[in-house]
C-alpha cells in the first residue's frame, strides 16, 4: 500500500485511504501528511475534511518541550523559503466545525523521553539537523527534498538505516506515537459498536505513522475501499514571472 509517491510525471502525491468495515457504518479516511508542502495540498486536505468527515484524530505534541521544538525547527526554517516555495502545514482544525481529538504525547511527556535519549542522539539533534536545514536554504531543491519521501507500508531501505543510526530517537519520534494511535483508533472503533448510521473518522497524521494506523485497522475487520490522490507538491516550482 502506497502512502506518498513520488513520479517524475506527477511529483509527490498523498493517497487519501478510506478504510471500511462490513456490518458497520463507522470509516476511517487517512490523510498521509508531508509538514511542507504546497499551500494547495493544505487547502485541498481542509476542504475534505470539512466535506467528508465527522470527526479529526489529528497529530501533534503538545507545546513545552524544547526537544519537539528542535526536531519542527529542520522544516520550519523552510516555510516560504523563495527557491522552494513550499509552506509548512497549518491546518486550523478550530475553524473545521467538526470535533477534533489529539491522541499525541503532551509536550511534557515528549520531553522526559528526550532527556532519556543516548546524549550522541541528542548531540545528533544538536548539529546535523540544523546543518542539513542551513544546507537545504542556501542549495537545497524540490527534488532533494523529495527523494526519501515515498513512504509505502514497509520500510525502505533509508529509513531502516535511520532508525538503526539514531533507535532512540525513532522510538520516541515513531514508535511510542504511533501507540497512542492506534489505541485512539481502537476505542473509537469499540466505542461505536451497537451504533448505526455511517460516521466518517479522519485521521490527519504524517504519512510514517499511518504504516501503524492502517495495520491496526486491518486487525480490526477493515479494509482499504477506496484511494484518492491528493497532489502535495511538484518537483520542479513554478516558473517565476519573466523580467
Amino acid at each position: 500500500m502506497q502512502f506518498i509517491e513520488v513520479t517524475e510525471l506527477a511529483g509527490v502525491r498523498s493517497a487519501v485511504i478510506r478504510f471500511e468495515r462490513p456490518g458497520t457504518g463507522l470509516a476511517f479516511l487517512l490523510f498521509p501528511m508531508i509538514h511542507l508542502a504546497e499551500e494547495a495540498f493544505y487547502h485541498e486536505v481542509t476542504a475534505r475534511l470539512r466535506d467528508c468527515c465527522d470527526l479529526v484524530i489529528a497529530e501533534g505534541v503538545g507545546e513545552g518541550s524544547a526537544g519537539a521544538d528542535a526536531l519542527v525547527a529542520s522544516y520550519r526554517r523552510l516555510d516560504g523559503h523563495e527557491r522552494l516555495g513550499l509552506v509548512v502545514q497549518d491546518i486550523d482544525f478550530d475553524a473545521l466545525g467538526l470535533p477534533v481529538v489529539c491522541p499525541d504525547m503532551s509536550g511534557e511527556r515528549f520531553q522526559e523521553g528526550y532527556r532519556r535519549l543516548p546524549w550522541k542522539e541528542r548531540a545528533m539533534v544538536a548539529t546535523v539537523i540544523p546543518a542539513v536545514t542551513a544546507g537545504m536554504r542556501l542549495l537545497g531543491t524540490r527534488r532533494w527534498l523529495a527523494r526519501h519521501l515515498a513512504t509505502e507500508d514497509l520500510l525502505s531501505e533509508a529509513e531502516e538505516a535511520a532508525a538503526d543510526f539514531w533507535p532512540g530517537l525513532d522510538d520516541l519520534v515513531l514508535r511510542r506515537r504511533d501507540r497512542l494511535l492506534v489505541r485512539s483508533l481502537t476505542d473509537f472503533d469499540r466505542g461505536y459498536a451497537g451504533r448505526s448510521g455511517p460516521f466518517t473518522v479522519a485521521v490527519v497524521y504524517g504519512a510514517a505513522h499511518l504504516r501503524a494506523a492502517s495495520e491496526a485497522l486491518t486487525e480490526l475487520g477493515y479494509h482499504a475501499s477506496d484511494a484518492e490522490w491528493i497532489n502535495v507538491f511538484a518537483l520542479d516550482p513554478p516558473a517565476g514571472p519573466r523580467p
